[in-house]
């Protein structure tokens, strides 16, 4: 099961909605970019984060070069993602071009085929929260690989700040409930685009950090080029880095998983 437990760690447990104690972040600096508006402050500042998070696109394709390490291992591999809005997510890992793991994720499931070990399996996404301990979404996943705003909701949002250093926006928000989490969006006053997210919940001892840099334009949507993903879970470090090697947006892609007949269910 090594290939799940790397899929898990590196695609799933990346879209965290629950993470833990500060951790030091450096500033990640945007390219220039020409534009007629900055981050406004104040109350306009959800018109802002409204405007990244609501970019419109239906369909997704992209091809990662994948580095990813935790501190007892370091390995690099190939990540493939087809996106449907909303809708389904498949992802294909790749060795030296060899597939060896492929999944398809629902808003509800997520079912798996590892090819090295010639067997599949189904678990619902509330069963892989119970084994990994975050609370995983679809719409997290597609967040995070299009730089919005990962668990962005202006309803759900009962406390938050902006403040500015020098041309940086920092906004500040917590969502008090079971569990109290802490978002923080930031980016250059220059370039509405984010420039890092981190994602906070000191019950489960658990942060993440993404950083993004080399934004792409697509469709007339930036998109990133490399996503840096640090996260810590009590006394363990796992980062991930992201490059794309290629990239689509809104052309229709065939998203489906097919299980060999072969194949058994995993154990």
């Amino acid at each position: 099961m090594k290939s799940l437990f790397i899929f898990t760690c590196c695609i799933l447990s990346i879209f965290i909605s629950s993470c833990a104690r500060k951790h030091h972040v450096s500033e990640v600096v945007l390219p220039p970019v020409e534009l007629n508006e900055t981050v406004p402050e104040g109350p306009q500042k959800i018109k802002w984060l409204d405007s990244i998070h609501s970019q419109p696109w239906r369909w997704m394709y992209g091809k990662y070069n994948t580095s990813y390490s935790d501190g007892s291992k370091k390995i690099n591999f190939k990540t493939s993602l087809k996106c449907s809005k909303d809708s389904a997510l498949n992802a294909l890992v790749s060795f030296a071009s060899i597939p060896i793991f492929n999944a398809l994720a629902t808003n509800d499931s997520l079912i798996y085929v590892n090819k090295k070990d010639r067997c599949y399996g189904k678990k619902s996404i509330a069963s892989f929260k119970e084994l990994l301990g975050v609370e995983l979404s679809l719409s997290n996943i597609q967040e995070l690989f299009l730089g919005q705003p990962i668990g962005y909701n202006p309803l759900q949002i009962i406390n938050d700040s902006v403040s500015l250093t020098g041309d940086t926006c920092y906004v500040s928000s917590r969502i008090d409930g079971q569990k109290t989490i802490e978002y923080s969006y930031v980016s250059s006053v220059k370039s509405p685009r984010l420039a890092w997210q981190r994602i906070n919940s000191p019950k489960d001892s658990t942060e993440a950090i993404i950083r993004y840099s080399n934004w792409q334009i697509h469709k007339n949507m930036y998109v990133p080029a490399v996503i840096e993903i640090t996260i810590k879970i009590n006394e363990r470090n796992i980062n991930v880095l992201f490059t794309y090697d290629k990239f689509e947006l809104d052309l229709p892609q065939e998203i489906y998983l097919q299980i060999p007949n072969e194949y058994a269910p995993c154990k």
